[in-house]
């Protein structure tokens, strides 16, 4: 039942995700692409960021070659570029393109492309993060995406720029009723273009003076840096790498700087200084931090943290690479903390750790890597392609969190400080029971093995589970579907399938690698099947991803692993 949201509190707050129902409703999420254009339009295109004019003509979108000439957005992609040579360097078998290359490498040209461009694909309410932003009432966040679109194709790219915004001041009572209030857009204003131009107008969350330079808090990348297809690593089905950075502004040179990421130690560093790894043992071990662990509001001093990490799917929190601090400590060294709600054992300690940080987040039921990807929508998104589109624009994880942020902002109506406890996004838990092996069930479990080396992970083959029907086959790990995947012909009396299509991989990646169009590649290369319906309150399984199927209304779809999907990989764009 981890998947289900709370109601009917959650229900009310989650269908805000694109309008307000009503204005005694707040905002939590934005993701109508009529509304963010809108707003981009009026002045909150990813442009402002880097003080480079955006062609209104182009929507308010500039193209990354533009970008490339402000200062301001080299010295982000700079440190972007710096990071993919040094894949590169270590690991010959990494470049860009899919002919050449086994591990294929992120085109850093895009970041600088006449082609390519960023799209506001969310805005996100976070008043919840009060704790994290002194002085303010919690965040604002715009998220956008990479997108391109050439002569040839035009797709969305799997990388994603977080601009995060320092709230507006406390009441004078010192609560936030007054930011709560913020988001209630008027009866007038609740959908499509009209939301847009509120979002941006002088009473919305996104008014000129609330998109200052001076309200950044950080600006935070995560792209995709390298994927190996399966064919290169069967046992997992695949493997990626996703790089997580942060900047912040700096006001004096007008640039971003490098800065260090939100409560994710620095391994490396840790492990080769004994006292710097005991400094940050003891200062956890403090009675209020352990508090603050528990609530999921920890600040971890910057001396203690890296400034780049790397998150690895698929298999999220099995895999070591993802629980930076388990690599650094050892349950021995903790003891259960009596009276909290997550620290109940050292094993859950460390997994609240590592669940506050970077790679920990990223990959706990999220959707490859990513929390929000953006909506697409046929007439609307401006890279939409048939066979290429989402269902659902944001992670399971988003989903439940929906309720969470959306009693918080309720409570702030009425009191000055609501209890602000985040639970785990993937709890420490037993092994579920085992559940039918249906349409979409896992049909090749394996046991990994996992190393501080990502590349050295392995998986172990458990007995085979039989899909049930006469005409059911199992999709082999081998061949993409991670831990397998029950299907078979389609089948209309299926409650729970819907028929969608499955790649031919080697073939529609030979197509793809002759610079053939990804529609065409697709017309020819792929096979139906049974797939597992789905949608934003019935997620994929872990590993998966609800992609649009044909016949199937808005929001849902049928699940696939999500580099099937072709904006959900970094080759083959090139």
């Amino acid at each position: 039942m981890r998947h289900r949201l709370l109601a009917p509190l959650a229900l009310a707050f989650a269908a805000a995700t694109s309008f307000a129902a009503s204005a005694a409703e707040p905002l939590l999420l934005v993701t109508a692409p009529a509304a963010l254009q809108t707003a981009e339009r009026s002045g909150a295109g990813f442009a402002r960021w880097f003080d480079t004019a955006a062609p209104a003509a182009n929507g308010g979108i500039a193209a990354n070659e533009a970008l490339a000439r402000s200062p301001a957005w080299r010295a982000i992609s700079g440190p972007l570029g710096d990071s993919l040579a040094g894949i590169q360097r270590r690991d010959r078998q990494a470049g860009v393109g899919i002919a050449r290359y086994p591990h294929r490498l992120f085109d850093v040209r895009w970041l600088a492309s006449a082609d390519a461009f960023f799209e506001l694909v969310g805005v996100a309410n976070r008043m919840d993060r009060r704790p994290f932003q002194d002085g303010a009432c919690g965040e604002t966040r715009l998220v956008y995406r990479l997108a391109y679109r050439s002569a040839a194709m035009q797709s969305r790219l799997p990388m994603t720029v977080n601009v995060e915004l320092r709230g507006d001041a406390p009441d004078a009572d010192g609560g936030c009723a007054a930011t709560a209030r913020l988001w209630q857009p008027p009866q007038s204003a609740t959908k499509d273009e009209a939301l847009g131009r509120w979002l941006v107008s002088a009473d919305g969350p996104l008014a000129p003076k609330r998109l200052a330079h001076a309200r950044i808090s950080q600006v935070t990348t995560n792209l995709q840096s390298v994927r190996w297809p399966s064919a290169v690593r069967p046992d997992l089905g695949g493997h990626a790498e996703y790089m997580l950075r942060a900047f912040s502004w700096n006001a004096g040179t007008k640039r971003y700087d490098v800065r260090p990421l939100e409560n994710t130690p620095d391994v490396a560093k840790l492990k080769a200084s004994a006292p710097l790894r005991k400094e940050l043992l003891q200062w956890l071990r403090q009675p209020d931090n352990l508090r603050a662990l528990d609530e999921a509001t920890l600040r971890i001093p910057d001396r203690f943290l890296a400034t780049e990490a790397v998150s690895v799917a698929p298999r999220g929190l099995e895999r070591l690479a993802n629980r930076p601090f388990e690599q650094v400590f050892q349950p021995g060294e903790w003891q259960a903390v009596p009276g909290s709600r997550t620290l109940r054992s050292p094993q859950a300690l460390l997994r609240r750790l590592d669940d506050l940080s970077c790679m920990g987040c990223h990959q706990s039921r999220a959707v490859a890597g990513f929390h929000l990807l953006g909506v697409d929508r046929r007439g609307a998104s401006r890279t939409f392609t048939n066979g290429n589109a989402l269902a659902v624009p944001h992670s399971p994880h988003v989903q439940d969190e929906l309720a969470r942020r959306g009693a918080y902002v309720a409570a702030s109506l009425s009191t000055a400080r609501p209890d602000p406890f985040r639970p785990l996004a993937e709890p420490l838990e037993a092994s579920a029971a085992a559940e039918p092996a249906t349409v979409g069930s896992r049909c090749e479990p394996t046991r990994i093995t996992p190393s501080t080396n990502p590349w050295l992970d392995r998986a172990e083959k458990l007995p085979r589970i039989s899909c049930e029907g006469a005409a059911s086959v199992c999709e082999k790990t081998s061949v993409g579907f991670p831990g397998g995947m029950c299907s078979g012909p389609c089948d209309p009396k299926d409650a729970n399938g819907t028929c969608g299509g499955i790649a031919i991989l080697s073939d529609f990646n030979s197509c793809l690698a002759a610079k053939k169009p990804f529609g065409e590649c697709l017309a020819r290369h792929t096979r139906p099947g049974n797939l597992r319906s789905c949608s934003a309150q019935q997620p994929c399984r872990d590993d998966y991803i609800c992609a649009q199927a044909e016949g199937q209304p808005e929001g849902r779809g049928a699940c696939i692993p999500p580099y099937f999907l072709f904006q959900m990989r970094v080759d083959g764009h090139s």
